[in-house]
């Protein structure tokens, strides 16, 4: 089954409650909350383990980490829920969002690193990634002092 990844636009001062939901003994509190709070702010419609390649690919050979911003909450969270979470913010938003612009990489090149990285052949890794890096260009778009963009991979 495909890994799912959605984008969810969230007030800074909903975190501590993000956490409560993630803890819940109701595995779809988190999710609820998200959707009850948020707003989903970008589309990924392939598989999102992509993004398990895609995310140190982008901090080892770019230069851009999108996983180090609100580390305590993030491992509470992804603890919690058992997926890959990581929360844009206007950190991030200030040091990447020209960075990670999609006119900076070419399909090539990202499958070539997707297939270096995975050491598998992917005909349609390029695509993958670049819409991944798509996803994450929009979703920095949206955050500003009070809001993050929290991103979940599971």
């Amino acid at each position: 089954m495909a890994t799912s990844v959605t984008f969810t636009r969230l007030a800074k001062v909903d975190l501590g409650e993000l956490v409560e939901a993630a803890s819940d003994d109701d595995p779809q509190a988190y999710i609820s909350f998200l959707s009850a709070n948020g707003s989903s702010v970008a589309d990924y419609d392939w598989d999102g383990d992509t993004f398990n390649v895609l995310l140190p690919v982008l901090a080892d050979d770019y230069d851009i980490d999108l996983e180090t911003g609100e580390n305590e909450i993030v491992a509470d969270i992804s603890e919690a829920v058992e997926s890959t979470v990581f929360i844009l913010t206007a950190d991030e938003k200030e040091k990447y969002l020209d960075r990670l612009s999609p006119d900076n990489f070419s399909e090539e090149e990202l499958r070539e690193v997707y297939e270096d990285f995975t050491e598998e052949e992917e005909e349609e890794a390029g695509d993958m990634m670049l819409d991944a890096i798509n996803a994450l260009f929009q979703s920095l778009q949206e955050v500003d002092a009070d809001h993050v963009v929290v991103v979940t991979v599971g």
